[in-house]
Order: structure tokens, then sequence, then C-alpha cells
């Protein structure tokens, strides 16, 4: 025969009883406190919530790897481009990916989870990562050779980008997370358009 659990049944039980001796005293019962969710935490002067999912965990651990491998092209160019566009562009997009990625990292760490250990691992042209040999074909080349080489793995990399970004904001739960998707997302198309105009 089917019974139902006890529990319940002495919880109900406690929360009348003390309704009654609340009554009977005069005073109102204080109202049980219900789950809260912790405070969003300051991270990178943004303030973190703890409510995340598993797409926003992938986010942030694909997107800190992806934004290191540009910073580090964007180095590059700066160092050896001799087109002053290639050498701004560089500099827009390090400063802003390493912004980006001191957030993405306090994200995680806000939600208990681990950074990638390796940033700089060759991820074999997953959502537009270029591999090693790109990497060292780009630092072997030199003047227009260089900036064309530049231009086209900087495009792959940011359309690459893009998909994760969208993905973030299509299935993640953190506000803070699909709201830095959406920046990613925007500021990488935008730079897109100049790559293309190079």
């Amino acid at each position: 025969m089917f019974r139902f659990p006890r529990r319940p049944v002495l919880a109900v039980a406690g929360v009348t009883t003390a309704l009654v001796l609340a009554g009977c005293s005069g005073e109102e019962a204080a109202p049980e406190p219900g789950p809260q969710a912790p405070p969003p935490a300051a991270v990178a002067g943004l303030q973190v919530s703890a409510e995340f999912n598993e797409a926003d965990v992938t986010f942030a651990t694909e997107m800190i790897p992806h934004h290191q491998q540009a910073v580090d092209m964007a180095a590059l160019a700066v160092e050896k481009s001799g087109d002053e566009k290639v050498k701004a562009l560089a500099l827009k997009i390090r400063d802003a990916q390493d912004a980006e990625m001191a957030q993405l990292s306090g994200m995680l760490e806000v939600w208990g989870q681990q950074p990638p250990e390796d940033p700089g691992l060759d991820h074999g042209g997953h959502s537009g990562m270029v591999t090693d040999a790109d990497m060292m074909a780009l630092e072997s080349a030199t003047g227009a050779e260089f900036d064309r080489k530049f231009v086209e793995l900087m495009t792959r990399h940011h359309e690459g980008a893009v998909r994760v970004a969208d993905g973030e904001k299509a299935n993640g739960k953190n506000p803070q997370a699909k709201d830095l998707a959406g920046k990613i997302s925007q500021d990488q198309q935008a730079e897109l358009t100049e790559l293309k105009s190079l």
C-alpha cells in the first residue's frame, strides 16, 4: 500500500503549531525566509550574478583562449605591420579583448569554475581558432604578405568568435555573460567590416 512520506506531514504540523502559538501570544509569526540568490560579485568593474548554466561556462572557457589568440596575433601586427590602419585595428583588438578576458576569468571564478589551463593551446580551427602552423606562417611573414595573412586569419577568427557569442546569447542564463556576448558579437562584426576594407 502506498504511504505518503512522513517528513512533509511533520513539517506541516510544525508550521501549524507555530502559527497557533503565535496567535496565542498576540504576535504575528515571522514569515519563513525563502531561498535567495547570492548578491552579484564585482568582477573587473562588472557586477556578476552567481546564476549560470552550462552554456555560460562553455562561452567563457571557449572565449578566453579565443581572445588570447587574437591578442597574440594583434601583438604581432603592432610589431610587424607596415600599414598604419592594420596597426590601429590590431591595437583596438588587443586592448578590448584583454579587458574582456579579465571579465570572463572573473565570471568563472564567481561561478566556482576553473578557467582554461592553457589559453594558448592549439585548437585546430575550432570556432575560427587558427592552427599552430598558421601562427608560425604569420610570424615568419613580412611586409604586405604579413598584412594579407593577418587580415585573412583575423577575419576567420572573428567569424568564429561571433558564432560563440551568438550561441551564448541564445542559450546562456547569466545576464552579464549574455550582455558581454552581445557586445563581443557587435564589436567583432564591426571589426569584420574594417578587416574586409583593408
